[in-house]
């Protein structure tokens, strides 16, 4: 087995989408927001269900974070749900482009509207940065800094060989360190499935092994839906095991108490999709493997098998045997250091 070395336990934080507007249409959006977009949710509806992320498990959930999107556009209805969310005990984290930093006053300025927002999260990379000048980052990290705000800076590119990601790293490095960088790479759906062909992905035949650490805060979406992440996985249209239920037909702690049973999910946190792979192989199910994977990409790997239904079929098989759910919960309890499957398991057991 291959060590795990994440330490966000399950369910330690959510994810809230509050709009698919933004003040950009990027060329490698997955969810394709942009300017257009008029979908997102009430202020009502915003502050319903942070309450109730709130409510699950006596506040197991602690972080919340506020996603677009942009949610800087609409700056009173982030400010009453960041204030909700600090009034419920959770640590409030916004993401954002940074339209809002042309100047270092008037970014400080805009935070000082938001006194519930513990951290920050700025995007930026070279299909942003075709929009939003970098000083608007440089604006916005300075004025996080300023107020003693935790942040981080996204990057996507689709190969981090790719010259100008590397200038952006160099540049970022002048005015912070690499602890607050964090890197995706590209994913070819939604806007960015229309410009897939001018990406410079580097291929292997082999996937990328590495657990997922997105996997253990779901994020809600606008129309109800709960997906264990917010990676490509969101656009598949068939039924997966990453795809948790919709609040607009069940409640969000029936969904987050399956959620905490589903075998699939947690092979990807304590493993990564590259041991499905494996089994799969393992099964004589090769045929349903691809012939090559995005290096450096584990999503490529969950949306290219979940998008079959033969896997979707052995998986839900897999899912069942007593065998592998075993193997699940101790390996969450001796990897991630969560005992509640073990201990189910123990309880189902010995009766």
């Amino acid at each position: 087995m291959e060590m795990n070395t994440t330490d966000i336990p399950f369910l330690s934080n959510i994810g809230l989408m509050m709009t698919y507007r933004c003040s950009v249409a990027c060329p490698h959006c997955v969810v394709e927001a942009g300017p257009h977009r008029k979908e997102g949710l009430s202020l009502d509806q915003s502050l319903s269900w942070i309450s109730e992320a709130a409510a699950y498990q006596n506040h197991r959930i602690q972080g919340l974070a506020l996603t677009g999107g942009e949610p800087f556009l609409d700056i009173e209805h982030l400010k009453k749900a960041s204030r909700r969310g600090k009034e419920l005990g959770f640590i409030v984290s916004v993401v954002t482009n940074a339209f809002w930093a042309s100047s270092r006053e008037g970014a400080s300025a805009v935070l000082s509207e938001l006194p519930d927002v513990d951290m920050i999260s700025l995007s930026t990379d070279a299909y942003h940065l075709k929009c939003i000048p970098f000083d608007n980052i440089i604006n916005g990290i300075l004025a996080v800094q300023e107020r003693g705000l935790r942040y981080n800076v996204a990057i996507c590119t689709d190969n981090e060989e790719d010259l100008q990601y590397q200038m952006i790293l160099d540049d970022l490095m002048k005015i912070t360190d690499a602890e607050h960088i964090r890197t995706a790479i590209t994913f070819p759906v939604g806007r960015a499935e229309r410009h897939a062909k001018h990406f410079k992905y580097r291929k292997s035949a082999k996937p990328t092994v590495s657990a997922c650490t997105m996997a253990s805060s779901p994020v809600i979406f606008p129309e109800g839906k709960i997906m264990a992440c917010i990676g490509p996985v969101m656009k598949l249209a068939t039924a997966h095991p990453l795809a948790l239920g919709n609040l607009f037909e069940e409640p969000l702690s029936s969904i987050l108490d399956r959620a905490e049973e589903n075998i699939i999910l947690h092979a990807v946190r304590v493993w990564g999709p590259h041991r499905l792979v494996s089994i799969l192989r393992d099964h004589g199910l090769e045929r349903l493997l691809p012939a090559e994977y995005i290096e450096g990409c584990i999503c490529d790997i969950c949306f290219k098998l979940l998008s079959k239904e033969e896997v979707l079929a052995f998986l839900r098989t897999l899912s069942a045997e007593d065998d592998f759910r075993r193997k699940i919960a101790y390996g969450r309890l001796y990897y991630l250091n969560e005992d509640s499957m073990a201990n189910a398991l123990v309880a189902e057991e010995g009766e």
